[in-house]
Order: C-alpha cells, then sequence, then structure tokens
C-alpha cells in the first residue's frame, strides 16, 4: 500500500500525494494547517487538499460501451497533457487507455501516463523503460495518479526521468475509468502492469526492449505479483524489480491497519476491494455499523479523505469481531500474499526499518520465504526510514533512491 504522504503523511503542508498515501497508509491527513483542530476540520482539509491537486476527468478515461474485446495491453487511445506539475516544473505526459483484464478474466479498460524525459537525445537501441506500480491511493474513480496533479509519486519519478529511463505508470483497473477497484489484486494488478508496457510502446515511439519494475507499498505487491506470473506468462524486456515496503502478508497487514492508529481507513479499503473482486464478500459482516456508515466516503474520496474519516475509529469501533476469520475475506488475502511462490528475479528487496505500516520484521520473513523458493531476492533495512516521506521522517524511496537508481542502471547494463 502506500502511506499518507504517499499513504498518510503527518505535518507536512499537503500536496495531494501526501494526503493521498503510500501503499495502502501511512499517517494521519494532517498537515501544519491542519493540525489542532477537530476531526471535522481534518476531513474538511483532506478534501480540499484532493480538490487542489485533482485534474478534470475528461471524456478520454470513458471507455467504449460496449468495450469491444481486444487482447489486454491494446491501446484504445492516447494523447498527450502538460496538466501536471512536479516539484514547481511542468511535467509533459502521454495518457494513455488500454485494454486489461479483470482477475476473471474480463476484458476492461485501464489508464494510465508515459512520462517521456525532455530534451535528452534518443540512446540508440531506444530509452529504457521503469514502469512503476503505484502505492494505494483509494478505491475511487477519481482517486488515479494520472488525475493527480503532482502524479502521486511524482517527485520519485522525476529521479528516474532525469536519468533518461522512460517512466509508465498504470493507475490500476476502476481508478481514471469507472469500474471495480480490486486493491491487492496481485492477479489483476500484474495484468495492469503487462498491459501497461504493451500500450506504452503502441503509444510513443522508441522504446528499448529493456524495462525495469519500480513498486511500493501495494505497488510493491503488485510487483512482487508480477514476478510471480512472469514466471509462467513471461513478458518481453523484463529486467526485474525493485521493491519498497511491499504489502505482502495482507493477513497480517488487515489485522494491524485494523488496530493501530491512524491506520483504521485501510480497513473499508481492503474490505471493499476484496468485495469488488469476490461479491460474496459481505462487506457488512467486517464492518461495524459506524464504519460502514462512512463507507461513500471510502468510495468517493482518495486515501488522505478515507483516513481522516476513519480517524477516530479502531479495533472494535472500527471492524467486527469476525473480521480477521472470515473465510471469504481471509482466504482473499491469503490467496493474494507474496512470498509463498518463487518469483523471477533479480528482486531488490527494500525495507525501512521504522516503518510503521509495513514493519520490518514482517518483511523480513516475506524476504526469507522467497529466498527459501529459490527467488534471487537481495533484502536491505535501512534504519530510521519510515514508509513514507512526512513531517520529520524520510521514507523508503526517498532515502533509498540512490540506490535504487544505481541498481536498476545496473540490471540495463546487464547482458
Amino acid at each position: 500500500m502506500r502511506s499518507v504522504r504517499h499513504a498518510f503523511p503527518r505535518a507536512r503542508l499537503l500536496s495531494a500525494a501526501a494526503v493521498a498515501g503510500a501503499v495502502l497508509a501511512t499517517v494521519p491527513a494532517t498537515s501544519g494547517h491542519a493540525d489542532g483542530c477537530d476531526q471535522a476540520c481534518q476531513i474538511d482539509w483532506a478534501w480540499a487538499a484532493q480538490r487542489q491537486n485533482a485534474l478534470t476527468r475528461t471524456a478520454f478515461y470513458d471507455a467504449p460501451s460496449p468495450l469491444p474485446w481486444a487482447p489486454s495491453g491494446t491501446l484504445i487511445r492516447a494523447e498527450t497533457t502538460s496538466d501536471h506539475v512536479v516539484e514547481n516544473k511542468p511535467v509533459k505526459a502521454v495518457r494513455v487507455l488500454y485494454h486489461s483484464r479483470t482477475s476473471r478474466g474480463r476484458d476492461v479498460a485501464v489508464s494510465g501516463v508515459v512520462l517521456v524525459p525532455q530534451d535528452r537525445p534518443r540512446p540508440v537501441g531506444g530509452r529504457p523503460v521503469v514502469v512503476d506500480a503505484h502505492g494505494a491511493s483509494g478505491i475511487g474513480v477519481d482517486c488515479a495518479p494520472s488525475l493527480m496533479r503532482d502524479l502521486y509519486h511524482g517527485d520519485q519519478m522525476v529521479r528516474f526521468l532525469e536519468q533518461g529511463y522512460v517512466v509508465v505508470a498504470p493507475d490500476y483497473a476502476g481508478l481514471g475509468t469507472t469500474g471495480r477497484p480490486e486493491l491487492v489484486n496481485k492477479t489483476a494488478e500484474a495484468e495492469d502492469i503487462a498491459g501497461a508496457v504493451r500500450s506504452a510502446r503502441q503509444a510513443v515511439p522508441g522504446l528499448a526492449r529493456g524495462w525495469v519494475l519500480w513498486g511500493h507499498s501495494q505497488g510493491g505487491g503488485a510487483a512482487l505479483g508480477f514476478a510471480e506470473r512472469q514466471l509462467k506468462r513471461p513478458e518481453r524486456g523484463y529486467r526485474g524489480a525493485v521493491v519498497t515496503s511491499p504489502a505482502a502478508d495482507l493477513p497480517t497487514l488487515a489485522a494491524h491497519v485494523a488496530t493501530t492508529v491512524p491506520y483504521g481507513g485501510f480497513a473499508p479499503l481492503l474490505a471493499q476491494g476484496a468485495a469488488y473482486s469476490d461479491p460474496k464478500i459481505d462487506v457488512g459482516r467486517l464492518l461495524t455499523p459506524a464504519a460502514l456508515a462512512r463507507v461513500d466516503s471510502a468510495r468517493n474520496g482518495c486515501l488522505g479523505v478515507t483516513t481522516a474519516v476513519y480517524a477516530d475509529l479502531t479495533g472494535p469501533a472500527l471492524v467486527r469481531p469476525g473480521y480477521s476469520g472470515d473465510p471469504r475475506f481471509t482466504r482473499y488475502l491469503r490467496d493474494n500474499s507474496l512470498g509463498h511462490r518463487r518469483v523471477a528475479g533479480p528482486v531488490l528487496f527494500l525495507q525501512g526499518g521504522a516503518d510503521t505500516v509495513t514493519p520490518a520484521s514482517v518483511n523480513a520473513k516475506v524476504a526469507a520465504e522467497l529466498r527459501g523458493t529459490g527467488s534471487q531476492v537481495t533484502y536491505r533495512v535501512y534504519d530510521g526510514l519510515e514508509h513514507d516521506t512526512y513531517g520529520g521522517a524520510t521514507g523508503i524511496d526517498d532515502g533509498a533512491m540512490p540506490d535504487i537508481l544505481a541498481w536498476v542502471k545496473t540490471r540495463f547494463a546487464a547482458r
């Protein structure tokens, strides 16, 4: 998932990403301007931050209805845009809408963006590609990173652009386009990643064959899910993956966010995302009446809003006693967890030692289990780094970015 700067940022002048958050999430949606006010004020502030960072959703995102069948990754349409601004600088992008598949194999449209370095000559052989699997942003149609002015992970994306890489960033099905976002469903997310690479090659000429995958939080789980898929359904050009603080052990994560302040907002996101994937999962059996009464905010507001709306609910006030034992919900979390099957490598697995969303003690076990399957995994813990950057804390992606860039460079240099 992602925490709020990138899942839950704390005490920082909020950008939408800050309010919107990291994988499944990190700190409450507050900032220097929001600190000290009551919950209603916090909710108003989160909505204001979301609207300030939002781009207008245009007809570009409307899939043809009915959607004519086409192979996964087939480009539906593309358009250039200069609407995105990162670090006070405009970022040119190509929006894409392409065919993908749900976890049950249904044809579905997915949106995303392709960022191309400006004023840099195209290398012989084409521009190398980094695919960004983003952290949790919410489950509302407006929670697509491509509909955020700052691109959600934009401050980190530009680090790759500066090195001459093209960045391909899928939104995941149901974000941007209408649909039912299958939150943390590794099968659906892996298909969206594969389709994004194929559609980017149709929309932007001159891309090199090789590409590297980078995923944080929810996106880290998505990246590991893709690496599982790669062994059975190889995607050409794949050179490996960097995963940072991934949402991998989902049963443990679900229990953690349901009982830990300020992560309660992730409980309705997980429950509703699972129900979108499996309609037999009853959200009303997972959440308390008080939590269920607020679920429309989770369906419409993005991560920062959801965090603020659920800030006062935790434990028995948030989830029903059988939350962690509901058979279908438990099966969904177990089936979409990572670490139990071998993945295509190499994988650079980076973890913040001070991570309060996906703790190092949990992900150390995931990494060990992956190595036990024969997977080629390099695991590193960075003492003092949080899940995301907020307030005075530095997140794993920002703190480890020099090492991430160095590793990616070696992957493109390797034969």
